[in-house]
């Protein structure tokens, strides 16, 4: 991924130090900011800076140095189309779905979009991926207890349980989970005679308030998986190159394909990501068998994310990749993929 600094980024702008720093600090330009103790220094991906050329309109880089700077020039980023919500989602765990659902939904609000992370998985670790805590009884799951309760929801109801996270370059926002969701997602069966549709109403109540929402989605078959699938246009698969996350993904195909004939949603699959993959003969047989499948399925966008202790370390650290405070040089190679599908459906929203 090519990378522009200060200096560069205002040569390409035709703009002086001054109006190449505002363009920067209000984001206008999304970039990596990281503060020193004598000075700032930007990092501009190439990725970025087309992205902001093209939401913006422009048809020469020059146009950069005659922009407004204001409110009405950012919200240009906000979705026009309404909001798209996006499942990542696999029947095995240790992929590192997770991590990928996570830094996707941080790299959308780095490109200044509007984000709600939420956490379908009793398992919770994408609410401690950003947030370093545990969300007892404080939580979707309280939300869905009311539902069951045949208790109204409104709007303020499903706010109260989200959390806002904001990191040095970006802000998203959070609605956690617990381990006792899936206790009660499944008694809703009882309660309810469409008992899929409630997570797609609940966020119904609250997505004029974003341009994406990201779901992150349980490794296992049940009612959380299909309200997840239920609620999302579009489904993103995150694999590993072994055998048997191979084989789970014609599984999980099948189970998004069933959902779409029983209840009349037709969402897609939109990606696969193959993760943790190793320069190995067996890995390549995996990929290829993974990219085949893909085209058969119509699926247009395969993303090879190589094995890196980094990405489990931001985890570690509870921050996004790209808000390590050193060797970002290194690291963005290793986001490129995340970053790549976010300006892909940034740019498509």
């Amino acid at each position: 991924m090519e990378i522009m600094k200060f200096g560069e980024a205002a040569k390409r702008m035709h703009a002086d130090q001054d109006r190449t720093k505002a363009l920067l600090d209000e984001n206008i330009v999304p970039n990596i900011k990281k503060s020193g103790n004598k000075r700032d220094t930007y990092y501009v991906p190439e990725l970025f800076f087309d992205y902001a050329k093209a939401m913006l309109g422009l048809e020469k880089e020059k146009e950069f140095k005659h922009l407004p700077i204001d409110v009405e020039t950012y919200r240009k980023f906000h979705n026009r189309k309404g909001v798209k919500t996006i499942a990542f989602s696999n029947l095995k765990g240790g992929v590192g779905k997770t991590s990928i659902a996570a830094n996707f939904a941080y790299n959308l609000a780095l490109l200044n979009k509007r984000v709600l992370l939420v956490d379908m998985d009793s398992q919770a670790n994408s609410s401690r991926y950003f947030a370093n805590r545990y969300f007892v009884n404080e939580s979707i799951k309280n939300i869905f207890d009311k539902m069951t309760r045949r208790e109204p929801v409104e709007k303020e109801d499903v706010r109260r349980y989200i959390v806002p996270i904001d990191f040095d370059n970006a802000e998203l926002e959070l609605l956690p989970s617990e381990l006792s969701l899936g206790r009660i997602v499944e008694f809703s069966r009882s309660v309810f005679t469409m008992p899929h549709k409630k997570l797609a109403d609940m966020l119904k109540l609250v997505e004029e308030d974003y341009d994406f929402i990201v779901i992150d989605t349980p490794p296992s078959v049940g009612l959380s998986l299909h309200m997840a699938l239920y609620a999302s246009d579009l489904v993103s698969i995150v694999t590993d190159a072994e055998d048997f996350s191979v084989n789970g993904l014609n599984e999980l195909y099948l189970e998004i394909r069933e959902l779409a004939e029983e209840t009349d949603h037709d969402v897609r699959v939109d990606s696969v990501f193959i993760n943790k993959v190793k320069k190995s003969n067996i890995h390549s047989v995996y990929i290829e068998a993974i990219a085949e499948m893909a085209a058969r399925e119509g699926i247009d966008n395969v993303y090879v994310v190589k094995e890196s202790t980094r990405l489990k370390e931001s985890q570690n650290l509870h921050i996004p990749l790209v808000e390590y405070k050193k060797e970002l040089e290194k690291r963005l190679p290793i986001a490129e993929s995340m970053v790549e599908y976010a300006v892909e459906k940034a740019q498509e929203a």
